[in-house]
């Protein structure tokens, strides 16, 4: 799964059913604009984006009971590694 973040600051979700991978991308990494920028569908700390569990499932939907099926097992994942907080799931950010 890809959160993909455009120039304008723009969010949308990318290979949505590619459970064995988490990231954010965005052509610019300073954090003042990764946190406008996901303020919509998490948060950014500094270091990690934190990714709202609820927006995720909102975006997915439209894939069916499959692809929820396939995000709870990775959220499960994500959760035995302590990569989810507050509802919210761990993302590395890569410039792209």
């Amino acid at each position: 799964m890809i959160i993909a973040i455009d120039a304008a600051g723009t969010v949308s979700l990318k290979e949505a059913t590619d459970f064995k991978g988490f990231k954010v991308t965005a052509p610019n990494t300073d954090g003042a604009f990764l946190s406008k920028a996901l303020a919509a569908a998490g948060r950014y700390d500094g270091s990690h984006a934190w990714i709202s569990q609820a927006w995720l499932i909102e975006q997915g939907k439209a894939h069916g009971a499959a692809w929820r099926e396939g995000f709870d097992k990775m959220a499960a994942y994500a959760q035995s590694k302590g990569w989810i907080e507050n509802g919210a799931i761990r993302a590395h950010v890569e410039k792209v």
